[in-house]
């Protein structure tokens, strides 16, 4: 399900020089937004952008609004 966001993320990584640096790159509505090295801060994201981490990990910012930001970032289960 979320395996395109997962390698624009790596390849994100390789082409800016974060392979090596953990952290999370933070998308909305599938483009690149930047990268964070901790997953922290929802309410600087709008609701709806998701993170992916070194791991494959993805996360999505809920709750709050397009205005304050989200309220907590959740992770999403992929089957």
């Amino acid at each position: 399900m979320f395996e395109d966001l997962k390698e624009k993320a790596v390849t994100w990584r390789a082409g800016n020089g974060y392979t090596e640096k953990g952290g999370v790159i933070v998308f909305f509505q599938g483009e690149v937004q930047g990268w964070c090295n901790a997953l922290r801060d929802p309410q600087h994201w709008q609701p709806g952008c998701l993170a992916v981490d070194q791991f494959g990990l993805v996360y999505q910012a809920v709750g709050g609004n397009a205005q304050d930001g989200a309220n907590s970032w959740q992770i999403m289960l992929s089957l």
